[in-house]
């Protein structure tokens, strides 16, 4: 956890040289999930997503950390999103296949 949790700085302080650089708030986004703090790395996540709409490992970690949140069917959202950016985006699809029988519904 101390690992993630040095991590953010460095991100933190590239991203103020470059507000712009998708990658340096991706990789405070994981940092931020694998400390459990969702709602920050949520945030992140969106953040990604504005400055890079394509990105289909932020919509799919997005929805991880809105499935954290119990915002179950916002997570739904993110990963359709993913899904439907790369159609066979094997992680995105697991998880909501996934969620759906966590939530006793249809998977298809």
């Amino acid at each position: 956890m101390l690992r993630y949790l040095e991590a953010i700085a460095p991100f933190d302080k590239k991203i103020e040289i470059k507000p712009d650089d998708h990658d340096a708030w991706y990789n405070r986004d994981v940092a931020l999930f694998n400390l459990e703090r969702y709602e920050e790395a949520l945030k992140s996540y969106e953040k990604v997503i504005e400055i890079k709409p394509g990105y289909i490992m932020a919509w799919n970690n997005r929805g991880l950390s809105l499935e954290n949140l119990e915002r179950y069917d916002e997570a739904l959202e993110s990963y359709d999103k993913a899904i439907k950016i790369y159609p066979n985006f094997q992680d995105a699809i697991n998880n909501r296949k996934r969620l759906l029988l966590k939530l006793g519904r249809p998977t298809r």
